[in-house]
């Protein structure tokens, strides 16, 4: 089964992979995956919002994922479950998601943000989340006026379209997003 959190940063979603690992008793068949680029916790997932951690694999390719479990399954232990976070920053095929769930009977809970801080469609996102059995929109709350919020809004001058981290980040719903003047798509006359 393929499971995915996705939402705005600040929304908890790697809270939710780590809730849900806390509550698995047999640690030694699951594994954890984040992006290289992602050095903000080193290998580890991580919240700041909990103590707790999911140590974590980095890897570029999903593709790769396959390379752990052939180690892991050479050593006789199986893989039964698979956390992936920062999912929005890894390449490769979305195939991978579905064939090691289907055909080896892997269970995944994914967290990514579905969209960017220009709001559009983040990466492989649109993509897992088409492949899983279950999505769930986590909202955050905006940092103007706390009402619920699904947009990442990047406040300053970017000097590239994807920055890791957190500064300059911040959670807005939908009338704050509007009243910073973005602009989602031109309108066409």
């Amino acid at each position: 089964m393929i499971n995915t959190y996705v939402g705005p940063m600040f929304s908890g979603k790697s809270d939710s992979l780590i809730n849900i690992y806390s509550k698995i008793w047999n640690k030694d068949i699951v594994m954890a995956f984040k992006p290289k680029n992602d050095t903000r916790d080193e290998n580890y997932i991580k919240s700041k919002n909990s103590d707790l951690t999911i140590p974590a694999y980095y890897i570029e390719y999903l593709e790769e994922i396959y390379d752990y479990i052939e180690d892991r399954e050479k050593n006789g232990k199986h893989v039964s479950t698979i956390f992936i976070d920062e999912a929005q920053f890894l390449k490769g095929s979305v195939d991978v998601l579905t064939d090691l769930s289907v055909n080896y009977d892997i269970d995944f809970y994914i967290g990514g943000l579905n969209m960017t801080s220009e709001q559009k469609p983040f990466g492989l996102m649109p993509n897992i989340m088409a492949v899983s059995e279950n999505v769930e929109v986590i909202k955050g709350f905006c940092v103007e006026c706390n009402k619920p919020s699904i947009y990442t809004y990047y406040e300053g001058v970017k000097d590239s379209d994807v920055l890791v981290g957190d500064g300059n980040y911040t959670s807005l719903c939908r009338k704050c997003l509007a009243k910073k003047g973005i602009k989602i798509r031109k309108r066409v006359k």
